[in-house]
């Protein structure tokens, strides 16, 4: 169980390798590093990454399940370990919980609301830099899921954030 304490242990892990990849010559490779640091701290607090299934295959529970949009985003979202930081139950994270997160108001780290709806969700997965949200820091999501998913995997995910109500 992810507590406060090794969350914000965490959080400034990630924030320093995001600090170092920055002052790099070569970027890429130390955002590599950065995301593979980020990857083992979320594995050292339980998650288990996971490959997306076959395009073809159904997941658990049959042909409906796969075709729902909501299912198939909560399998994108747990083999690119987003569990390690965002919940589903609304507890303190890393990053913002996923409950009830859709259509809620958000207060933004550089002041005013802004409402969480599919384009704000889109580009905080896109571009988590973007708008951050009161209470977290910025560089702490990888900046790469928005090159590395396709635009349909991020609409799974947005779909599966809500579902979660």
């Amino acid at each position: 169980m992810l507590t406060i304490r090794r969350a914000a242990l965490l959080g400034l892990l990630v924030l320093g390798v995001s600090v170092f990849a920055g002052c790099t010559v070569n970027g890429e490779a130390a955002r590599h590093r950065r995301d593979e640091a980020q990857m083992s701290m979320a594995m050292e607090h339980g998650f288990k990454p996971g490959e997306a299934a076959p395009a073809k295959a159904a997941p658990a529970g049959g042909a409906a399940a796969a075709n729902d949009p909501a299912k198939l985003g909560q399998t994108v979202a747990t083999a690119n370990g987003c569990a390690a930081c965002h919940s589903i139950d609304g507890k303190a994270g890393v990053g913002p919980t996923w409950k009830g997160l859709f259509d809620s108001n958000r207060e933004l780290a550089s002041g005013g609301p802004v409402k969480a709806d599919e384009a704000y969700l889109k580009e905080s997965i896109a571009n988590p830099n973007a708008k951050i949200a009161k209470g977290f820091g910025p560089n702490v999501m990888p900046a790469t899921f928005g090159s590395t998913l396709k635009p349909e995997q991020i609409d799974q995910i947005v779909a599966y954030i809500k579902s979660l109500k």
